[in-house]
C-alpha cells in the first residue's frame, strides 16, 4: 500500500513540474487542480477586514490652554462587494471638564453608501450616524448583518469629524485629552484549508 501511495506522489510531482513549464493560465488551472486533489477539505470562515479611525485630541505637547478646542476630522472609503457578509461599528466619545454653554466640542460619524466609484453618495440617508454634542458618548455596537438586513453594494464613505482639547504636558493632574474611539470590521468568507492554517483564502479572490 506504501508503494502505491509513494508512485501516486510521484506521479503528481512530475505532471506538476510538467505544468510549470507550460506557459499562461493553461499551467496555474493545472497546477491548481493538481494540488487541489491532494488537500484536505476546505472550511469556509470569516475573515475580518479592521479599519481604526479613532484619534485623540492634544494641543500642545509642551502644555496649551486647555480651554483652546481644534478641529479633527478622519475619513475611509470601504469597498462593499457580494461577499461581504456582516459590518461592525464600535464607537464611542470621551469629553473632560465640560465647561457649560461656551464649549462646542462635538463629534459626528457618518458612514454613506457611495457607487462603486466612491461618488454619488446618498447623503439624504446615512447608513449610519451619531452625533455626540457637548458631552461623553458611550461606547456603542452597531451591526449589519446580510441576512437580516438590505445593504448595496458599493464603495461606502465613513468620515468622522470633531472638535476636541487636551493638554499633553507631563503632569498627571493637569493632563486630560478628549478623544473618540471609531473601530470598523467588514466579513468576508474565505477558505482555509488544514494543509495551510492560519492562512485563509477570500471567496472574492477565487
Amino acid at each position: 500500500m506504501g508503494g502505491i501511495y509513494n508512485r501516486s506522489i510521484c506521479a503528481v510531482l512530475a505532471v506538476l513540474f510538467l505544468s510549470m513549464s507550460m506557459s499562461g493560465c493553461l499551467s496555474l488551472v493545472l497546477g491548481r487542480e493538481i494540488m487541489e486533489g491532494v488537500r484536505g477539505e476546505p472550511e469556509i470562515k470569516d475573515e475580518w477586514t479592521p479599519y481604526d479611525l479613532s484619534h485623540s485630541f492634544v494641543i500642545d505637547e509642551s502644555g496649551g490652554n486647555p480651554l483652546d478646542q481644534i478641529e479633527a476630522e478622519k475619513s475611509e472609503d470601504i469597498k462593499i462587494d457580494e461577499t461581504v457578509s456582516k459590518i461592525i461599528i464600535v464607537f464611542k466619545t470621551s469629553v473632560n471638564y465640560h465647561v457649560g454653554d461656551s464649549d462646542q466640542r462635538y463629534v459626528h460619524v457618518k458612514l454613506l453608501w457611495c457607487d462603486d466609484s466612491g461618488s454619488n453618495c446618498d447623503t439624504a440617508n446615512p447608513i449610519y450616524e451619531r452625533m455626540a454634542d457637548n458631552g461623553s458618548y458611550s461606547q456603542e455596537t452597531f451591526e449589519l448583518n446580510r441576512e437580516i438586513d438590505q445593504f448595496e453594494d458599493g464603495l461606502w464613505n465613513l468620515t468622522i469629524n470633531g472638535l476636541g482639547a487636551g493638554t499633553s504636558t507631563g503632569i498627571s493632574t493637569l493632563d486630560f485629552e478628549d478623544s473618540w474611539l471609531l473601530l470598523v470590521r467588514v466579513a468576508r468568507p474565505c477558505l482555509e484549508f488544514p494543509e495551510s492554517k492560519p492562512e485563509c483564502t477570500p471567496l472574492v479572490d477565487l
